[in-house]
């Protein structure tokens, strides 16, 4: 794993950054747990774990820590084919009757109409015939089986196990032509849930008031079919750039212009983004947008009254720390570090472009952090507030920091009221609020929304 810490300026450089021979992020994900969550939100696709005995352990964690409750993910199948050590050892993968007849059973209940197998690392590691697998599985249950080559846990980051998910995914559909509509997907949403309170229904109700048609989200709540309709819009806008990888630029190169590259954080971020969808499907929605922002204009400048000049710790992903490196800036917060997890191959771009286009300032900036360097900043600096992982409140309880937590939420970060939201969050936290009187679950406000014609 790639790990730097140092300033802007030299993480741009390109050799910065070292390779580290062992490497522990207590935020890992594996690449197989990040393919499952997209899929396992489809209405017609059933998963399939396939490993060694007791290889299942992280599927609890998988399921309910990544969104059964907040997002309504609900209880969905997630059945488990397991071998045994002997099996494994003399390359036994023969498949019993009885758990070939469930699987069937199961598919026609819930409407599957696609397989896909998940291999633990135990069945890459032993170099198992995961094609022969799955197609004794398609012949044994009559519904078409494909299975996901990525390794569980033992990978650098999760992104490959986006990108093989997609992969899969399009596959069927790059060497078709399809009439393009004056539409945009949102890409990078994993639940189902459309709730108006949650991310996607904010970018869903932003993109309508606007005037822009929305295709499709890929992939929450989705089907097969859904997958086939976005290949007829214009564009597509990323909500989250976890799912930010190879298929996009393919898809871009078929003529679904990649737009909105950047999620929509702050009232910069958030015009930046409609603006670039906008322009990708020859639309002038301009006053639209006007006036959406002056809705929040009054809120937003009194929060940066208070917050203006405040020293800030911020973490995130390479997609959620860009976008609130967006809304501190617009704040004109202090940044004294910024800690990115999981590095794209285009962070450096994404870095460069938050230089040079909105005169981004950090004072330390570290890539991958550990533990160790989130307890030496919390002792080197005299943090106001610090935006991070859910994990990191233990360290801000410790050194009596204020603490917000920016991966477990339900009132949305992103957008105009998103912005807002975060300067209420900020001020309330430094206020003596706090978001995490419970070590296991976070305590949420309700967030701020102004909508047309209030």
């Amino acid at each position: 794993m790639q790990k730097y810490i140092g300033s802007l300026e030299g993480f741009l450089e390109k050799d910065s950054g070292r390779d580290e021979a062992f490497w522990a992020d207590y935020q890992v994900l594996g690449p197989m747990f990040s393919a499952l969550r997209i899929f396992m939100t489809m209405d017609d696709v059933l998963t399939v774990i396939v490993g060694a005995k007791g290889c299942a352990y992280h599927l609890n964690f998988t399921i309910v820590a990544w969104g059964e409750i907040d997002f309504y993910l609900g209880k969905r199948p997630l059945p488990v084919l397991e071998f045994r050590q002997e099996q494994i050892i003399g390359g036994d993968f023969s498949i019993s009757p009885s758990w070939m007849r469930k699987l069937k059973r199961l598919a026609e209940i819930h409407g599957g109409r696609r397989i896909m197998l998940f291999p633990t690392d135990a069945m890459l590691l032993c170099g198992a015939d995961l094609a022969g697998l799955a197609q004794r599985i398609q012949e044994g249950t009559g519904v078409g089986t494909g299975f996901i080559n990525v390794s569980a846990v033992s990978s650098a980051n999760q992104w490959a196990g986006y990108d093989a998910a997609l992969q899969a995914l399009y596959a069927p559909y790059l060497d078709r032509d399809f009439q393009r509509t004056q539409s945009v997907n949102l890409v990078g949403w994993m639940w189902p849930s459309r709730h108006r309170g949650h991310e996607i229904g904010c970018c869903i109700d932003m993109l309508r008031e606007v005037g822009i048609p929305v295709n499709t989200v890929i992939s929450g709540g989705i089907s097969i079919r859904d997958i086939e309709a976005s290949m007829t819009a214009g564009a597509n806008a990323v909500v989250c750039s976890s799912v930010m990888g190879e298929m996009l630029d393919k898809l871009d190169k078929k003529g679904i212009t990649l737009a909105g590259q950047r999620a929509p954080y702050g009232f910069s971020g958030t015009r930046e983004w409609l603006d670039s969808i906008a322009q990708a499907l020859g639309m002038d929605v301009t006053a639209a947008i006007d006036g959406m922002q002056a809705r929040y204009q009054s809120k937003f400048s009194e929060n940066k009254e208070k917050l203006r000049g405040k020293k800030v710790f911020v973490s995130g992903g390479p997609g959620r720390l860009i976008g609130l490196l967006h809304t501190l800036m617009d704040y004109e917060m202090d940044i004294q570090v910024a800690c990115m997890f999981w590095p794209h191959d285009w962070s450096r771009d994404d870095i460069r472009h938050m230089m040079e286009q909105h005169h981004l300032r950090v004072k330390e900036f570290i890539l991958s952090p550990g533990l160790d360097d989130l307890e030496r900043v919390a002792s080197q600096y005299a943090f106001d507030v610090w935006l991070g992982g859910y994990q990191e409140q233990h360290t801000c309880k410790r050194h009596q920091i204020p603490f917000v937590p920016i991966t477990v939420y339900t009132t949305p970060h992103v957008g105009f009221e998103g912005a807002v939201n975060l300067g209420n969050k900020l001020l309330l936290a430094m206020g003596g609020f706090s978001f995490t009187e419970s070590s296991f679950s976070a305590r949420e406000v309700e967030g701020y929304l102004c909508p047309p014609n209030a």
